[in-house]
């Protein structure tokens, strides 16, 4: 099953392969519009990995792997680990199918990121990648937590850190919320920007976050 922007591969006849694809296709515009795309430039592959082995040793060449990793862009394509093999990973041994088909949104706001940049740094500011594709991906997956302790070197080690993702959410909702768009944009075209910006942003939300707790007590 393709479609304008993706060719979707698969090994196995997959019964929830069909919706998948089909919640992407009903949310591509969206996405596309808010990073002010008209269009991706190559088609993109949506591999679906059946063998956790194999989808290990893809993330290898890219990064260390990590049980949490179950979808990634690393190639410049989605791929993902069907539902059954997402269950032998710990974090993921208790997936619904909704959540795995949600992610491929997730996946899909990172390579419209990836079009929209126009420089690149030694070291991508992963953090900003899981807000923007928490937010406008997966929400559904998360809630706010406290970030009052949260340090920039934590931030910064973000495969490190716990309730990572949370974190990430936390942090895009704070920018969604209060920078404007054509700021948010800038900070994806041009990852200088934000690295220099990084530490007031992170100041800003924990400020935020501080301030609103005590008001709820």
């Amino acid at each position: 099953m393709n479609s304008k922007y993706f060719e979707l591969i698969c090994d196995k006849n997959l019964d929830y392969i069909e919706d998948l694809i089909n919640y992407l296709n009903s949310n591509i515009e969206e996405i596309m519009e808010f990073f002010n795309l008209n269009d991706i430039k190559d088609k993109k592959k949506i591999v679906i990995w059946t063998d956790i082995n194999e989808y290990i040793k893809h993330i290898e060449q890219y990064s260390e792997y990590e049980d949490y990793m179950c979808a990634d862009t690393y190639d410049g394509n989605i791929n993902m680990l069907s539902l059954e093999e997402a269950h032998k990973t710990n974090e993921h041994a208790n997936m619904k199918v909704n959540e795995l088909i949600q992610n491929v949104k997730h996946e899909f706001v990172h390579i419209c990121q990836q079009e929209c940049e126009k420089e690149s740094i030694s070291d991508d500011i992963a953090w900003f990648w899981e807000a923007l594709a928490t937010n406008l991906g997966n929400p559904e997956q998360f809630s706010k937590i406290d970030i009052s302790d949260i340090t920039i070197d934590q931030l910064n080690n973000f495969n490190k850190l716990d309730n990572a993702y949370p974190i990430s959410f936390t942090l895009g909702k704070y920018m969604l919320e209060n920078y404007t768009h054509d700021e948010i944009l800038e900070y994806v075209k041009y990852p200088k920007k934000l690295e220099q910006d990084q530490y007031n942003i992170l100041s800003s939300a924990k400020e935020e976050y501080m301030i609103n707790n005590t008001m709820s007590i």
